[in-house]
């Protein structure tokens, strides 16, 4: 064979292997594409009559519905004014009435993108359950607490115990908002139980110099009783005293009592002597400290073997009075409203807990800190909305298994294409295998043996008839 000829038998080996490698990198591309997604519509939020937990409730990080809290897109041919288009720090050494923001919350703020509270809104929004805020009263004008969603009220501060679904301070509308504002096509920012009832209790007395209002134990105190007594399953307090009160102490056991959940703000003096804190460190109440959004403690957080749990406290976003739009502020006052609205959603998930269970619950699914539980800064640790909705409970069904303190586990994946299509791709790769040992021994055929020619023109041995040497002509043809 000539070198020509040889070269010519090469390529035609290579392009057969090449094209075997071609049809298995195909195959295999067609079979690992992924298939089409089937999205499917999540149920609706039903409170009560949501599958129980174990049995159809999505476990967190798996089948939950992407977040319905979206950054708000403007319409074509618009866009936000500049000026607005971010939550405005509350104004420092605030005197007289709060004006109306003047700030718009685009993006989803930080604490609501942590703690995922569109995760659990599939089973519950919150439902049927009332929570109180226990405060400067909440205006339930403005658009992401109107329709229905605040209470006339009730304003202890006056003789004739008035309502108190206005705000001039703006405290409790800030506070009320992180509970339960509802979603807006304008905002990222939403409460963390958009579906629940606020009804407003104003207790905090506004000084006629403007300064900030004036609440006081007995103030607190008769705020709870109010709360109680105007059917709150959930009470949010966001105010302190250093100072033990009996009167009270005897507000909080008698919510106890009524199987009311009672929550509360641990102060910001942790700088300032760190003392305890009433009515947050009674047994019976839920005490929450702040975390900023590297999960590291607030250093104006309280601390104490009293402290329950932490939650976002530091440049936190919510609603202010007098109109739209949005305030960011900072400080335990703001912490314990995420608290109160995760014991909301548990309320309404779980209609037949107790106020104790509902705390335990709590403090048994947050996320733990690496250390001796309870931690005198972080309590049982952050509140996680998703797991304290979710999470199956033994103790709470009477087993005496050991306490799950974290999400359902995963289930299984679902079927891969690739299933079943093991033996074509095993065939496959057989095939191409032979191919290419088949050329190799083709190859190094050829190459011994235009090696020993030197690659030259093979002879030929012809046999010729009738002749008898060199040089005479052919062989005669025979007649027909």
């Amino acid at each position: 064979m000539s070198a020509r000829s040889f070269s010519r038998a090469l390529s035609v080996v290579t392009a057969a292997m090449v094209a075997g490698v071609v049809l298995v990198t195909s195959a295999s591309a067609q079979l690992t594409a992924p298939p089409p997604s089937k999205q499917k519509t999540p149920p609706p939020s039903t409170g009560k009559g949501a599958p129980p937990p174990g049995k159809g409730a999505p476990p967190p990080g798996q089948g939950a519905p992407p977040s319905t809290v979206a950054t708000a897109v403007p319409p074509p041919g618009s866009a936000p004014p500049p000026a607005q288009r971010n939550a405005l720090p509350l104004p420092d050494n605030q005197k007289g009435c709060l004006p109306a923001p003047q700030g718009t919350q685009i993006t989803v703020p930080w604490p609501q993108t942590q703690l995922a509270p569109q995760r659990a809104w599939p089973l519950t929004r919150g439902a049927g359950v009332t929570v109180a805020v226990v405060d400067t009263g909440v205006d339930g004008q403005i658009p992401q607490l109107s329709g229905g969603r605040v209470k006339r009220g009730i304003d202890v501060t006056t003789p004739d115990r008035g309502r108190a679904d206005d705000d001039c301070y703006g405290h409790g509308t800030f506070v009320a908002g992180i509970i339960g504002a509802s979603q807006s096509s304008d905002t990222g920012f939403a409460g963390v139980a958009p579906g629940v009832t606020i009804l407003p209790i104003r207790c905090a007395t506004t000084p006629a110099d403007g300064s900030p209002p004036v609440l006081t134990a007995a103030g607190m105190a008769a705020g709870i009783r109010a709360a109680v007594d105007g059917g709150a399953r959930v009470v949010n307090i966001s105010a302190s005293t250093p100072v033990p009160d009996q009167g009270l102490e005897n507000a909080v056991a008698y919510a106890a009592d009524r199987d009311v959940v009672v929550v509360a703000s641990a102060a910001n003096s942790a700088q300032a002597g760190d003392p305890v804190t009433f009515p947050a460190s009674y047994p019976s109440v839920i005490a929450v400290g702040a975390v900023d959004q590297t999960g590291k403690r607030a250093d104006f957080s309280q601390t104490g073997s009293f402290l329950s749990l932490v939650a976002p406290g530091v440049d936190v976003v919510s609603v202010g009075p007098r109109g739209p739009g949005h305030w960011q502020g900072s400080g335990t006052s703001y912490s314990a409203p995420f608290v109160a609205a995760a014991a909301a959603l548990v309320r309404s998930y779980h209609p037949g807990l107790t106020a104790a269970q509902v705390k335990h619950r709590l403090e048994a699914t947050a996320d733990h800190p690496a250390t001796k539980l309870p931690d005198p800064g972080f309590g049982w640790g952050t509140v996680n909305v998703v797991a304290a909705v979710t999470t199956v409970l033994p103790e709470e069904h009477g087993s005496p298994v050991a306490v799950v303190v974290g999400p359902p586990p995963a289930g299984a994946p679902p079927p891969s294409a690739m299933e079943g299509m093991g033996p074509m791709i095993a065939l496959l790769s057989v095939l191409l295998v032979l191919a290419f040992t088949s050329a190799l021994v083709v190859v190094s055929r050829i190459s011994r043996t235009g090696h020993r020619r030197r690659w030259d023109r093979a002879r030929v041995a012809e046999i010729r008839s009738g002749g008898s040497g060199p040089g005479e002509g052919p062989p005669p043809e025979s007649g027909s």
